[in-house]
């Protein structure tokens, strides 16, 4: 199966999830990464701002917030490139392309080493850690070479057996689902 194959297939799959489900998939996960020592410990957190479709992890950025850890997010300034942008508050976002909630600008850049964990989206992951994403790359360049733990979520209905990889493909650390 190749990666587009396998990305029409999940989609398939996201379709028959229902709301409730969902719900509470996301609080399990929450509460999941929440009591990861990795968590627990870590100064700094890199953390997707969730979309539709994809493990909800705003109330874990509050949470890091909240606890007064430094919470980096995502900020894609170019075809397949991203940088991390420090956020000191949820009213740090703002609407920016297609809908999506992003750092604002102002934030100030957030360097990779300073991160001493991070959680990842997918589209689908299998339990070894290998994430299938949105096909752009962003996460697989932005990950080379890094040192700190990658933490994958994923809801347990969305996963596969085995993931298509390619050379390029970075492994996760760990995969929570709802299980």
């Amino acid at each position: 199966m190749t990666k587009k194959e396998a990305r029409q297939q999940v989609k398939e799959w996201m379709k028959k999830l229902d709301k409730n489900y969902i719900e509470k998939a996301d609080q399990s996960i929450f509460e999941q990464v929440k009591e990861l020592k990795e968590f627990q410990e870590a100064k700094t957190i890199f953390c997707y701002a969730s979309m539709k479709n994809e493990v909800d992890t705003w109330q874990l950025i509050a949470s890091a917030l909240k606890q007064g850890k430094n919470v980096g997010v995502p900020l894609c300034i170019g075809k397949g490139i991203m940088e991390v942008r420090q956020i000191h508050a949820l009213d740090d976002f703002e609407e920016g392309a297609y809908g999506i909630m992003e750092p604002s600008r102002r934030c100030p850049i957030l360097s990779k080493e300073k991160i001493d964990m991070a959680v990842i989206p997918c589209v689908s992951a299998d339990r070894e850690g290998r994430r299938l994403g949105h096909g752009a790359g962003f996460y697989d360049r932005f990950l080379d070479g890094v040192t700190f733990p990658k933490i994958l979520v994923c809801y347990k209905e969305l996963m596969m057996d085995q993931v298509p990889t390619e050379e390029h493909d970075i492994l996760m650390d760990q995969v929570i689902c709802d299980e």
